[in-house]
C-alpha cells in the first residue's frame, strides 16, 4: 500500500512538471513586447567597477585586458569605460556590456580584429551598410550607445517605435509595452536582434533567485532576504516573524548563497524606534528610517521611552531616508480601513492611502489585521496610490492558466519551464492559485530563465 501511494505521489508530480512545462514554453518564451524592463535598463549601480572588472574576467574575450582613448584623450580601461558612461548616462552597465555581445561578440571572441573594438556598439552602423567614422572607436562606441538610449527614454515620443502601440516588424505584429523596449527597437528595429539580447541577458545576468527571495543555507541554519541583488542576513527569529513567512523559505547550498554578496544584516523588527549619537529619533519602516520632527510625537503615537533602542550612526546610515514624522503624519505604522460608501478596503500608511482590491490580498498582506471605520471626508483627504500587492517570495498561478509566477519587488516574474521551478528549489504545494483580478495587480516583470 505505501509503495502505492509513493507512486501515486510522483506521477501527480510528473504530470505537474508536463502541465507546467507544456504551458510554461508557450507563456514565458521570448516576448517581443516586452523585452526588459524600464527599471532594469536604468539600473545605473547594477555594478561597480569592481564588478564590472569581475565580470569580465570571467569571460573568453579579451576586453579584461583593452584599453582604449577616451573622448578627453585619457586611456581608460574597458571596465572603467563601462562603469563611467554608465553613471553618466545613467543607464544599466549590464546593458552596454551585452550590447557589445550581440553586435560585435566582444565577451566570447578571444581574437578580435581592430574592426570589433572600432564598431563594438554597433552605433552609427545602419543596416544598409558602412560606418560613420565619426563613432569609431571602443570608447566612441559605448558612450554614444548608452547615450542614445539615454535620449530615447527621455524622448521616446520623437521617434518611430513607442509604448502602448502596435507596429509590424519582421512580419509580426508587435504591441509594445514599455519604454525600455520601444528603445531597443529604435536602436535594432528587428525581431533577432532584439531576441540576441533577451537571452543574453537571461544566459548572462538572470539570477537565480529574485528580489524579495528567503534563501535558508542548509548547512548553518541562516536565513538571509535577497535585495537589490544582495543577501541580507536575518539575525533573529523575532525580526523574521516582523515581517516574513517561513512558507516561503528556500533551502540552499552555501554554495548557491556565495553567488551573491552580502549586504547590511536586518537587525530591527519592523516599526522600531532608533536613536543616533545626536539623539536624533527615527521609526524603521521596512527599509527606511523616518524621523520624528519633535519627540512629544513619540507619546501620542503610543510609544515610550523604553522603547526607544541606541543604534549607531553606521547602521542608521544603512536606511533610506523617509519621510518625515510630523503632527500631520496619520498613522505611519499604517491601519486598514473601509470606504462608508462602496465598502471598499484601504491601507492608509503616513499620507496615502491603497486601494486593496479584494479578499484574497486582504488575507494574503493583512491577515487577521482589523479594519477600522472612518468617514468618507476623512479617507477622502488621503491621495489613491497604487493598488496593495501580493507579497513578495510568493508563488502564484492563475484559475484561468498553469503558468506559474514568484511575486518580486511588486512585480510576477514568469519561471521559464517546470524544471527551472525544481531546480530553484520551489515546491509545488506552495503554489497558491488566485483569481485573474488578484495576479493582474501585479505587473509583469522579466521572466527568470537563468542559466542552471
Amino acid at each position: 500500500m505505501k509503495s502505492q501511494k509513493i507512486l501515486f505521489f510522483f506521477l501527480m508530480i510528473s504530470l505537474a512538471i508536463i502541465a507546467f512545462g507544456a504551458n510554461r514554453a508557450q507563456a514565458a518564451d521570448f516576448d517581443p513586447s516586452y523585452i526588459i524592463s524600464d527599471s532594469e535598463i536604468t539600473d545605473y549601480n547594477s555594478m561597480n567597477l569592481s564588478d564590472i572588472q569581475k565580470f569580465l574576467n570571467h569571460q573568453n574575450g579579451t576586453l579584461s585586458n583593452y584599453s582604449a582613448l577616451d573622448k578627453e584623450g585619457m586611456l581608460k580601461t574597458a571596465a572603467q569605460t563601462f562603469f563611467e558612461v554608465a553613471q553618466h548616462w545613467l543607464i544599466n552597465p549590464k546593458y552596454l556590456l551585452l550590447l557589445v555581445q550581440k553586435e560585435e561578440s566582444l565577451l566570447t571572441d578571444p581574437t578580435p580584429s581592430q574592426g570589433q573594438y572600432d564598431h563594438a556598439t554597433g552605433y552609427g552602423c545602419p543596416d544598409s551598410g558602412g560606418c560613420d567614422d565619426r563613432f569609431r572607436g571602443f570608447y566612441r562606441q559605448v558612450n554614444s550607445a548608452a547615450a542614445q538610449m539615454r535620449y530615447y527614454l527621455d524622448n521616446i515620443n520623437e521617434f518611430c517605435y513607442k509604448p502602448n502601440s502596435s507596429y509590424m516588424i519582421d512580419g509580426q505584429e508587435v504591441t509594445i509595452q514599455n519604454t525600455a523596449t520601444a528603445g531597443l527597437y529604435n536602436y535594432t528595429p528587428h525581431l533577432h536582434g532584439n531576441l540576441n539580447l533577451w537571452n543574453l541577458w537571461n544566459n548572462y545576468f538572470s539570477r537565480k533567485w529574485p528580489d524579495g527571495t528567503l534563501l535558508q543555507s542548509e548547512d548553518t541554519g541562516q536565513t538571509y532576504l535577497l535585495q537589490n541583488g544582495n543577501r541580507r542576513e536575518i539575525i533573529s527569529k523575532a525580526i523574521f516573524a516582523s515581517r516574513f513567512d517561513p512558507k516561503n523559505i528556500v533551502q540552499v547550498s552555501q554554495t548557491d548563497l556565495d553567488l551573491y554578496n552580502s549586504g547590511p544584516a536586518i537587525k530591527y523588527l519592523n516599526y522600531s524606534l532608533l536613536s543616533n549619537s545626536q539623539g536624533e529619533i527615527y521609526m524603521i519602516t521596512d527599509d527606511t528610517k523616518r524621523e520624528f520632527s519633535t519627540s512629544s510625537l513619540i507619546k501620542k503615537l503610543g510609544f515610550s521611552a523604553d522603547d526607544i533602542i541606541k543604534a549607531s550612526d553606521t547602521d542608521l546610515a544603512l536606511y533610506a531616508d523617509g519621510p518625515a514624522i510630523s503632527e500631520y503624519t496619520f498613522y505611519p505604522t499604517g491601519i486598514l480601513v473601509s470606504d462608508p460608501r462602496t465598502k471598499g478596503i484601504y491601507y492608509i500608511q503616513s499620507s496615502g492611502k491603497r486601494p486593496v482590491i479584494n479578499k484574497e490580498i486582504l488575507k494574503a498582506v493583512f491577515p487577521n489585521q482589523p479594519i477600522k471605520k472612518i468617514t468618507a471626508d476623512e479617507l477622502d483627504r488621503y491621495p489613491t496610490g497604487d493598488p496593495v500587492t501580493l507579497p513578495d517570495g510568493w508563488l502564484v498561478r492563475a484559475k484561468s492558466d498553469t503558468a506559474v509566477y514568484v511575486i518580486a519587488n511588486g512585480k510576477r516574474l514568469p519561471i521559464y519551464s517546470a524544471d527551472t521551478f525544481v531546480k530553484m528549489g520551489y515546491n509545488w504545494k506552495n503554489v497558491k492559485t488566485v483569481s485573474d483580478q488578484t495576479l493582474a495587480v501585479q505587473p509583469l516583470g522579466q521572466t527568470i530563465n537563468a542559466s542552471w
